[in-house]
């Protein structure tokens, strides 16, 4: 079969699109695929890479690369596309839309899916009408006059920002910009001084602004196979080295740590694996997810965080190492993604 991985993108998750392609061309089957790595630059210019480069997250990653002319043709040429791209433009729907138009079979979710998981601010509307459990929030965004206001459920505004988060969720609180991920453009205020100017700062990443009423929580997550028929795995947990987890912890910082399962009550977990299948459900979900839950430390209340629809697959990343738990290592786990594809 010729499967074509694509990894880096123009989103603010580039570089962790790269080290999550280097790590599945790693673990592909070669007796199943007849494997080509695109990758795109962080300008928008596609590249077939060179079968010589092995580790696409190092520098030299589009030496001797080939630019692609015939984008729709090139697409078309594969029996199947692996997405590796995260965030922007590779987990909003953006790329699922023109792999749909050229009629060829991918790996992951749909087109409104992927947007709607991506948008934080859409996705919780979706769950709130799933009757799942969020922590209490303020919509905010940032119009195009540089000016911010609360957007109210009913679709009214309030220019009073500072008045309504403080009312209506207090600080501390998270500031998060809507669609962007691995904690890029998510800031904790703890401060009413601080809470404008990170504002400001998350409205450089998008127009759309989530803010969350901060908890004393532990931070769970569990992932996703199927697409009628989802299985759910055990519960891991996010082991911070720092207050929450940032870019830097995720990915840089030594001392974060993961555990699977999680040390949390199996009533927890139990509650946890279920909301992870109706909240994909409540989305539409298609192939794999990853489900990100908070547990209340003081209250020991449940709430789904987000759910990530190409999460990371980086030799250290939580969804393979959860389904490696359930049993399927990651060369199986890209034949049964492959699978759901076609069957999709």
């Amino acid at each position: 079969m010729k499967l074509l991985l694509i990894c880096g993108g123009m989103s603010t998750e580039h570089s962790i699109s790269r080290m999550s392609c280097t790590n599945i061309r790693k673990q592909v089957n070669p007796e199943h695929y007849d494997v080509t790595v695109l990758g795109i630059t962080k300008e928008g210019d596609w590249y077939i890479l060179d079968q010589n480069v092995t580790d696409y997250s190092s520098e030299n990653w589009l030496d001797h690369a080939q630019v692609v002319t015939e984008t729709f043709a090139f697409l078309k040429s594969f029996d199947c596309v692996f997405p590796v791209l995260h965030g922007m433009y590779g987990e909003d729907g953006t790329i699922q839309g023109l792999l749909e138009m050229a009629n060829v079979p991918y790996v992951g979710c749909r087109v409104f899916d992927s947007a709607a998981a991506m948008d934080k601010v859409m996705a919780k509307k979706l769950f709130n009408a799933a009757g799942i459990k969020q922590t209490p929030s303020v919509y905010v965004k940032k119009q195009f006059d540089g000016k911010f206001v609360v957007v109210n459920d009913d679709t009214t505004e309030d220019e009073n920002v500072k008045d309504v988060i403080l009312k209506t969720i207090g600080l501390p609180c998270f500031i998060k910009a809507s669609r962007s991920g691995s904690s890029v453009g998510c800031y904790k205020v703890s401060e009413v001084s601080e809470l404008m100017p990170r504002l400001q700062e998350a409205g450089q990443y998008d127009s759309k602004i989530l803010c969350e009423k901060a908890i004393n929580a532990t931070e769970l997550e569990c992932a996703v196979l199927g697409n009628d028929d989802v299985i759910a795995s055990r519960v891991g947990q996010i082991l911070p080295h720092g207050e929450f987890y940032t870019f830097e912890s995720k990915y840089e910082d030594e001392q974060s740590a993961t555990c699977i399962p999680a040390r949390v009550a199996q009533s927890v977990q139990d509650y946890i694996r279920e909301n992870a299948v109706k909240a994909f459900k409540a989305l539409d979900g298609h192939g794999l997810a990853r489900c990100d839950f908070f547990l209340d430390q003081d209250t020991n209340e449940v709430y789904l965080n987000e759910i990530n629809t190409l999460p990371g697959f980086t030799n250290i990343s939580m969804y393979p190492q959860l389904m490696k738990d359930l049993g399927i290592d990651t060369p199986e786990l890209i034949d049964r993604l492959v699978a759901l594809a076609f069957e999709r």
